[in-house]
């Protein structure tokens, strides 16, 4: 019972991560539009996020092939690689790449996968989480997500994760730019 406690809250750390991810990406682009409440802006931009769980990370959203879909990749600033001392041989988790689709004006969806790998860089544990971001404004995000554990052999979109899955939220706020003297 315990572990299984502790895997649900490793997940909701992971998903938080990926949710705020989606989130900056909605969060940039509205801020380049200078729109509000997520009305016409985009996903592309660098973003802030926190998770539920204490996560934190920094998120950079790029375009795709047109302006309802992209990429992005997150860098954890804060994440504890054990996940809450389940997983206690992964020594660091590589950063998140994902996806992200718009949905309608102020919501996003998205998918991001990241991996926790042992001293000798194997893999012990891949996260795989996908959820929405709205939009609250063109600089905020509110993030909901479902954090999902796999195995390293599983084949994470055929099969079910090994070690179970965890829903959460997080907060993401676009980066802006300041100028400290000209």
């Amino acid at each position: 019972m315990r572990k299984k406690d502790t895997v649900r809250i490793a997940l909701a750390a992971f998903i938080a991560l990926a949710m705020a991810s989606g989130v900056g990406l909605a969060q940039s682009a509205m801020a380049r539009s200078g729109a509000a409440g997520g009305t016409s802006c985009g996903r592309v931009g660098t973003w802030f996020g926190q998770g539920d769980f204490g996560i934190t990370w920094m998120a950079v959203d790029t375009p795709g092939v047109n302006a309802t879909v992209g990429q992005f990749v997150l860098d954890w600033v804060l994440i504890d690689p054990t996940l809450g001392g389940f997983f206690p041989t992964s020594a660091v988790v590589t950063g998140a790449t994902g996806v992200w689709e718009k949905v309608n004006q102020s919501k996003y969806k998205y998918t991001w996968v990241a991996y926790g790998l042992d001293a000798a860089g194997q893999p012990v544990v891949v996260a795989r989480t996908s959820g929405f971001a709205t939009m609250a404004g063109c600089n905020a995000v509110n993030l909901t997500y479902t954090l999902e554990l796999f195995a390293p052999q599983d084949d994470i979109w055929t099969d079910e994760p090994s070690f179970g899955a965890l829903t959460g939220t997080a907060v993401e706020k676009r980066m802006p730019v300041v100028v400290v003297s000209q």
